[in-house]
């Protein structure tokens, strides 16, 4: 029975340190890029982006977002994404 059980926590010990030691951009979503249709104004607040399906991404921006210009509703951007939230967003070129 402690041989069954030392087996079982071993191999738990094995699958969390497999999985801890995944890169970050392994766990990271794709990036969003879209239209802003509605935000709130300050740090934190919140986003909302259309983007070419019709799809709308509500990111969740806090002090450690990089926020790569001051924006306004119908900008198009990019927002980049980490395991901890919302890393970057990024104005794209053709804007203003």
């Amino acid at each position: 029975m402690d041989r069954l059980v030392l087996g079982v926590l071993g191999a738990l010990i094995f699958l969390v340190m497999s999985v801890v030691s995944l890169h970050n951009s392994v766990l990271a979503l794709p990036p969003v890029q879209g239209e802003i249709v509605s935000m709130t104004a300050g740090v934190p607040g919140t986003m909302v982006i259309r983007d070419d399906k019709g799809q709308l991404h509500i990111l969740n921006l806090t002090q450690q977002t990089q926020l790569g210009a001051q924006f306004k509703v119908g900008d198009k951007v990019l927002a980049f994404f980490s395991p901890y939230g919302v890393s970057a967003v990024q104005l794209q070129s053709g804007n203003r």
